[in-house]
């Protein structure tokens, strides 16, 4: 009877051992997750704000969900603010105009443990846009994924295909 006790003692301790969880912002999480996803978040709000100036040619606005030094990775091109501003500044200069049709997907991912730049909240989105110039129109979906520390944007990568946009740019 005492073996078969402490088989039930043993096993219990084990159970609960591998089911244990922990908090991290206030959402509970098994202790072996590496974080957790929220489909909605005031960081989720800031990318969709980004997206809204970017549309309304907000160009002040937009800047302002950027850290002062942002690196953005467009289709593994690495630029800074300043050039990325040059870059939408020259397409709203040859009469493109963009339309946010929708977000297809957003979501917040939340890691226990920052990176080596202090960062633990990256916000991964898939934004539907169209881009006009004249008669002609392109719809572009862009797939990003935002890191964000103290309430800005502090690293972008987007890779979406530029082809169309290059025909617009003629």
């Amino acid at each position: 009877m005492k073996k078969i006790l402490l088989s039930l003692i043993v096993s219990a301790s084990l159970i609960a051992c591998t089911n244990q969880e922990t908090k991290i912002d206030g959402q509970t999480v098994p202790t072996n997750a590496t974080g957790y996803t929220i489909d909605s978040s005031a960081n989720t709000d800031l990318v969709k704000r980004s997206s809204n100036a970017l549309a309304n040619n907000d160009t002040i606005e937009y800047r302002n969900t950027y850290s002062s030094n942002v690196v953005f990775h467009d289709n593994n091109d690495s630029q800074n603010l300043t050039q990325n501003m040059v870059g939408i500044k020259a397409m709203f200069d040859k009469g493109i105009v963009w339309k946010l049709n929708k977000f297809e997907a957003i979501w917040e991912t939340v890691y226990k443990k920052a990176n080596e730049k202090g960062v633990s909240n990256y916000v991964n989105s898939y934004s539907n846009f169209t881009l006009t110039k004249g008669g002609k129109s392109i719809n572009v979906i862009f797939s990003v994924v935002d890191a964000i520390k103290d309430g800005k944007q502090v690293e972008e990568w987007l890779v979406y295909d530029k082809s169309g946009i290059a025909e617009l740019m003629k």
